[in-house]
C-alpha cells in the first residue's frame, strides 16, 4: 500500500451519515470512499485532441474519392451499380 498522507476534514452531520451508508453499503471504510471520490473527481480527463478517434477527423478527402455534394459515401468508395448496399 502506498504510504499515507493524514488529513483531518470537517462534514456537516448529514454528509457524515449518507458518507457511513455509502461505505457500508460497498463494504469499504469512509476515507476510502472519500480517496475513490477525489481520484475520480480530479484525475485529468482525456484532451479531445489527444484522443485517437479524434486524431481521424479530416483524414479523409471527399475531393480525392470523387465525392460529390448528395452523393453517397457508398457510391464513392464502391461505385453506383451497388444497389445492394442501399
Amino acid at each position: 500500500m502506498a504510504r499515507m498522507k493524514r488529513l483531518q476534514i470537517s462534514l456537516e452531520p448529514e454528509l457524515d451519515r449518507q458518507l457511513g451508508i455509502h461505505a457500508r453499503k460497498q463494504g469499504i471504510s469512509k476515507a476510502e470512499v472519500v480517496r475513490r471520490s477525489l481520484r475520480d473527481r480530479l484525475e485529468p480527463e482525456l484532451d479531445l485532441e489527444d484522443d485517437p478517434l479524434f486524431q481521424l477527423f479530416g483524414t479523409f478527402d471527399a475531393e480525392d474519392k470523387g465525392l460529390k455534394p448528395g452523393e453517397s459515401i457508398d457510391e464513392a468508395l464502391y461505385g453506383t451499380g451497388r444497389d445492394d448496399l442501399r
